[in-house]
């Protein structure tokens, strides 16, 4: 059984739009130097914004390593002692780095100043306790006639260090 085509004045008109604008694309596209898919995307996404045509370069960009540092040229005396070339790339990327740090406000630093000296203190102070301590505990140990004492004080820290030890072994 042989099909017949129907004629549709519609798809007959759309057909041939679809052709001229074929047409147009292939003279375009032969006209003009080949371009990536990528550059043809941002020029399609471009056609209705009123923005500037691309300026063409006629070199590549140069890339970092082909860029000449600030003030120092290629025959200056800086390049020629290795020794200060490394001190001054040194300084230089020092410099750099600390002009991307982000330095605290001063309410920022008073107060974490604070936070330092207070716990600086308080563990100065606690050290201090635990020498006063240690102290009187190894003069009991040395003196003959309160060596029970050495004794009492070591049974009962062993106890409490025991204990704890236990308590946060068996809690974690």
């Amino acid at each position: 059984m042989a099909r017949t085509r129907v004629q549709n004045p519609e798809s007959d008109e759309m057909d041939n739009i679809i052709e001229e604008v074929d047409d147009e694309k292939e003279e375009v596209e032969e006209s003009a130097e080949p371009i990536s898919d990528r550059r043809r995307r941002r020029q399609h996404n471009m056609e209705g914004t009123t923005a500037a045509p691309a300026i063409r370069k006629d070199r590549p960009t140069p890339s970092s390593h082909e860029k000449q540092r600030r003030g120092v040229g290629s025959t200056g005396l800086i390049n020629r002692i290795p020794v200060v070339r490394g001190l001054v790339s040194y300084f230089r990327g020092v410099s750099s780095e600390m002009r991307k740090v982000t330095w605290p406000s001063r309410e920022d630093t008073y107060r974490l100043t604070a936070i330092v000296l207070a716990v600086t203190i308080a563990f100065a102070m606690a050290l201090g306790a635990l020498d006063a301590f240690f102290s009187w505990w190894f003069r009991q140990a040395f003196n003959t006639d309160t060596e029970t004492t050495f004794l009492a004080v070591a049974f009962v820290l062993a106890v409490v260090l025991g204990g704890t030890y236990t308590l946060f072994r068996n809690r974690i």
